[in-house]
């Protein structure tokens, strides 16, 4: 599965525009990276840990 994929599945099963699922993908990826890259984990409760080593 794709990020495309993510964001048309999401669009679909909640009416919302894929426009607007895109930015918020990207935001929240945006913020894991940054994230990781401060030195923090990320922690996502019911999917796993994000971890750099």
């Amino acid at each position: 599965m794709t990020k495309a994929d993510i964001v048309g599945k999401i669009s679909e099963k909640l009416g919302i525009e894929k426009n607007d699922v895109q930015a918020t993908i990207e935001t929240f990826m945006s913020e894991v990276k940054n994230s990781l890259e401060g030195g923090d984990n990320v922690y996502l409760r019911g999917f796993g840990i994000i971890l750099l080593f």
